[in-house]
């Protein structure tokens, strides 16, 4: 059964399609797992990936694990139906070659869901943008970029503000304190508000887009 979900993940799942044919994968799984947990928990289409492999191991649930470097992608050209990215592009220093990477291995018509944190002023006081994000995108940045890599816009959301980086802080808190990784439930319909509808000032950016 799928969890309820929040904000920025309910829009994201929004844009995922947990029933197309053939395979999807999940680059950069990360901690909170709730897309192999839960969205594709069971299915053998699914693969879940990551850079480090304290996250796909047993905590993870996908049947199908891959350490896999988004700029190399060691699959097959046009193997994939969908691929989903969420909060892994501005991590990599050569977004836009992982972005053709990710144009190559999918179908023609494939899916491709991306979630990118905004450039916006609440985002200076993001505190992971100083020590592990490459860049924050503005929304002409990310659509550009997609398009440029043979991939057209069908959905594109952003929102966000205050309470989800309160969020975030909280999360970070209990992080280094504890070394347990919880999502504090006090914030889910506060920061669930902030994505009721688009702000064009929203703190992260989602986007549906398909393979040309």
């Amino acid at each position: 059964m799928n969890q309820e979900l929040f904000g920025r993940e309910r829009v994201c799942a929004s844009f995922i399609d947990t029933k197309i044919p053939g395979k999807t994968l999940n680059i950069g799984a990360g901690e909170v797992l709730w897309i192999e947990n839960s969205l594709f928990l069971g299915n053998k289409d699914f693969i879940s990936s990551d850079l480090d492999e304290k996250n796909l191991a047993e905590k993870n649930k996908a049947k199908n694990k891959m350490i896999i470097n988004a700029v190399k992608i060691p699959l097959a050209d046009n193997s994939l139906s969908q691929v989903i990215a969420l909060d892994v592009l501005e991590h990599i220093k050569e977004d836009e070659k992982a972005v053709k990477e990710i144009a190559r291995v999918l179908k023609k018509h494939g899916k491709f869901v991306v979630c990118v944190p905004a450039d916006t002023p609440l985002s200076y006081l993001n505190p992971v943008r100083y020590v592990q994000h490459e860049r924050h995108y503005t929304i002409s940045q990310i659509t550009s970029l997609l398009k440029k890599n043979g991939l057209k816009i069908e959905k594109l959301f952003a929102g966000g503000g205050i309470f989800e980086l309160a969020n975030l802080y909280t999360h970070l808190l209990i992080k280094y304190t504890t070394g347990k990784i919880i999502n504090p439930r006090f914030f889910n319909r506060l920061r669930d508000r902030e994505y009721k509808e688009h702000k064009s000032n929203g703190n992260e950016i989602g986007v549906l887009a398909r393979k040309l």
